[in-house]
């Protein structure tokens, strides 16, 4: 198993199978944003219902992530992802033919079961594959690659929407499952020790991560900026189409943007992290919230460009510190990479759907992402202060 992962770490192919696997959550939200107006239309149904489809998506998502991590360091990283992969593929299938809003919604968490297992298998390959030494390196390079993926996902979605609206949408998530499944039928397994308790022991080692309170803390601390972030990625197409009147090709536009940056902050770390160290890179990411949300807030309704200026530091932001807080979690875990892995997808998630339901409580959006950017911000800012005042 050893000598067959050191053959994984020169594949590029693997590499590639890594990047996609990590980019398919990612995906199934980006791609279907032009459309959610759009699915509201067609279903005779308000924005809000229509929501449901990415709140509990992610919700579900985060669940499922939660529980693939433990049964993975039972049976194996292949067999979860396959049966993952099967899930994604099928529940992308059903979405095509949803009759309801109802039924698309149950459809989507049946996709995002599948897509669990992909976001915590993305991590535990990072560990199970890769020394030490090089996962930090390689943890930037997947995180600013998968992020290539958003950035022309709703291009993409806005263009599928001309040739066969948002069904077609969801005929290439349908593509995308049956790749994952692919390469999960075609690589071998990754897991070196796997464990020979029972299930629901390997269910309960969740619980012992936890007991890591370095783990934990370092985790939520870096969680929090999930909260705005995903808040601005929900609202941003009722921002950009419905209060500044742009069209779902140019939003993809602005929505690009804001993606390139992202990739632009996963890529950028290695070199920040070296010049000015962790900690400053850990302080200065969470503070540009904060800057962000206060320039929302007092200029973002001027026009789409100076909105989108204020949101662009906050994305580069947010992925800079992505590979720093999975490293970081990761190595604070010696063992059960994947419950420690579950648990960072987890509570990212968890994070995530906590900011689309508190944009719920605004009937202005874009107010309500300056508020969360700035308030959320502020709270990480403070919890970090306070964790390094007790390591």
């Amino acid at each position: 198993m050893r000598n067959q992962n050191k053959n994984l770490q020169s594949s590029k192919l693997f590499k590639i199978y890594l990047i996609f696997v990590g980019a398919t959550p990612l995906l199934s939200t980006d791609f279907y944003l032009p459309a959610l107006p759009s699915i509201s239309a067609y279903y005779g149904t308000n924005d809000a219902t229509t929501n449901l489809t990415m709140i509990l998506f992610t919700v579900t998502l985060a669940i499922s992530s939660l529980l693939w991590g433990p049964i993975s360091d039972k049976y194996g990283r292949k067999p979860v992802i396959a049966f993952g992969a099967a899930a994604y593929f099928s529940g992308s299938l059903l979405c095509v033919f949803a009759p309801t809003i109802e039924a698309l919604i149950v459809f989507r968490m049946l996709q995002a079961v599948g897509g669990g297992a992909a976001v915590m298998v993305s991590t535990a390959f990072v560990k199970d594959v890769f020394d030490e030494n090089h996962q930090e390196r390689i943890l930037s390079i997947v995180q600013g690659m998968t992020l290539l993926g958003p950035a022309v996902a709703p291009t993409i979605g806005a263009l599928m929407m001309k040739i066969a609206d948002w069904h077609g949408i969801f005929l290439l998530m349908t593509g995308m499952g049956a790749v994952v499944l692919a390469g999960a039928l075609y690589f071998k397994e990754t897991l070196r020790e796997p464990l020979t308790v029972s299930v629901f022991s390997a269910l309960g080692r969740l619980r012992v991560v936890l007991r890591n309170r370095r783990f934990t803390f370092i985790v939520i601390i870096f969680a929090i900026p999930a909260i705005p972030l995903m808040a601005f990625i929900n609202a941003s197409p009722y921002i950009f189409q419905n209060r500044f009147g742009l069209s779902e090709q140019i939003y993809s536009l602005f929505f690009a943007a804001s993606a390139l940056s992202m990739m632009g902050g996963a890529f950028a770390y290695p070199a920040i992290a070296k010049r000015f160290g962790r900690t400053a890179v850990a302080y200065g990411s969470l503070c540009v919230f904060v800057v962000c949300g206060a320039g929302v807030l007092l200029a973002g309704g001027v026009s789409p460009f100076v909105f989108i200026l204020f949101i662009l530091p906050s994305s580069f932001a947010g992925a800079l510190s992505k590979p720093l807080s999975i490293f970081l979690g990761l190595n604070a875990q010696e063992s059960d990479t994947g419950s420690a892995s579950s648990l960072i997808g987890f509570i990212s998630l968890m994070m995530s759907s906590l900011g689309m339901a508190l944009l719920a409580f605004f009937d202005d959006y874009l107010m309500g992402v300056g508020v969360l950017y700035l308030a959320f911000g502020a709270a990480a800012v403070a919890l970090f202060a306070a964790f390094l005042r007790k390591v």
